[in-house]
């Protein structure tokens, strides 16, 4: 994990055009081992985006060698300054295919949402659907949101989704969604929220060696 996020993006991507959004990209490798599609729309049409290895810096993890053209990215992240005007935060992240999450001003990343569950606690097994592809609306000097597209693929189920983000003391995600069923669905769970937890500071798990009094994304749930 820790060599994964030494993996650094070097530039943002309009870093330098006057947009109140920036974007940086997730290098592959860890557990997010599934590339996604990545393009966005401005005033010419679409543009794509492709993975080099020059847009990351590799000099901490010594993996340079192992980059190749065509890796993908692992998904990306969206900065806006929300807690200052001179500082671009991170505020949504999509990242793992199926995971995306955001944070509103003052505070720090708790719970994910993935788009769609398929057959959770089913005998069966659940599915997991996944973003696969990704268009981003460029934004304008003045624009207080920005809009993401997205194609969500499955066995079961596709999907198209229409993300608009505002940024501020909450953070809103505006989401419309169309879904094409091709077959049966036993459980279907729409915006379903999802929370990772190992162990807090009265429950650590045996043979949890960790330096980390808890660790968890959620201390409960209300």
């Amino acid at each position: 994990y820790d060599q994964w996020r030494d993996l650094r993006y070097k530039k943002s991507l309009w870093a330098e055009d006057g947009t109140p959004f920036k974007l940086q990209f997730f290098h592959p490798g860890f557990i997010y081992r599934q590339p996604v599609v990545v393009r966005y729309v401005d005033e010419k049409g679409i543009q794509s985006l492709e993975f080099s290895s020059d847009l990351f810096d590799y000099a901490k993890t010594g993996l340079a060698r192992y980059a190749t053209t065509n890796l993908g990215f692992a998904g990306f992240r969206i900065h806006y300054p929300i807690n200052s005007n001179d500082y671009y935060d991170e505020i949504v992240a999509f990242l793992g295919a199926s995971y995306f999450r955001a944070v509103p001003k003052g505070l720090f990343y708790g719970m994910s949402v993935r788009g769609l569950a398929v057959n959770t606690a089913v005998d069966s097994g659940e599915e997991f659907p996944f973003f696969k592809e990704f268009w981003i609306v460029k934004p304008r000097a003045k624009d207080k949101k920005i809009t993401v597209y997205t194609l969500l693929d499955s066995p079961s189920v596709s999907g198209a989704f229409e993300y608009i983000i505002i940024p501020g003391a909450e953070t809103v995600m505006n989401v419309r969604s169309t879904l094409y069923v091709r077959q049966k669905i036993a459980k279907l769970g729409v915006a379903p929220l999802t929370s990772m937890y190992f162990y807090r500071e009265n429950t650590k798990a045996v043979g949890a060696e960790d330096y980390r009094p808890e660790v968890h994304d959620s201390d409960g749930l209300l």
